[in-house]
C-alpha cells in the first residue's frame, strides 16, 4: 500500500515539474501574443527577455527587430549580433546573416583586390 502511494506521488511531482513553463519560454509565447496583435512595442520587452533565457526563436526575433526597427530604434550592429548569437541552432538566422553579409556595400579597399586584367 505504501508502495503504490510513494509512487503515484512521484509520478504526480514528475508531471507538476513537467507542466511547469520555462519563464523564457512564457514571455517567448507572451510576445508572439502581442506581435500577431500588431503590438511590435510591447512584443519586443518579452521577446528581449526570452533571448537572454537563451530561447532560439526569440533571439531570431529580437534581431530582427533591431535590424529593421520594428517595435524598438532600428539598430544594425545589435540585430546582426542577436542573428549570430541565434545562428549556430536557426536557419533562418543563418539565412539572414547570408542575405545581409551579400547585400552588404563593399568598401572600397576591396575594388582594389581584383583588377581587371
Amino acid at each position: 500500500m505504501w508502495r503504490n502511494f510513494a509512487f503515484l506521488s512521484l509520478i504526480i511531482i514528475v508531471f507538476l515539474i513537467a507542466s511547469c513553463d520555462d519563464p523564457g519560454i512564457a514571455a517567448y509565447h507572451r510576445g508572439n501574443h502581442a506581435y500577431s496583435q500588431g503590438d511590435l512595442k510591447k512584443a519586443f520587452p518579452y521577446y528581449l527577455f526570452a533571448a537572454n533565457d537563451d530561447i532560439v526563436p526569440a533571439q531570431y526575433a529580437v534581431g530582427y527587430q533591431y535590424f529593421y526597427g520594428k517595435g524598438t530604434k532600428r539598430d544594425e550592429s545589435k540585430g546582426i549580433k542577436w542573428f549570430e548569437r541565434a545562428a549556430p541552432h536557426s536557419l533562418r538566422a543563418r539565412y539572414a546573416l547570408d542575405l545581409i553579409r551579400q547585400n552588404a556595400p563593399r568598401q572600397p579597399w576591396t575594388f582594389q583586390l581584383k583588377r581587371p586584367n
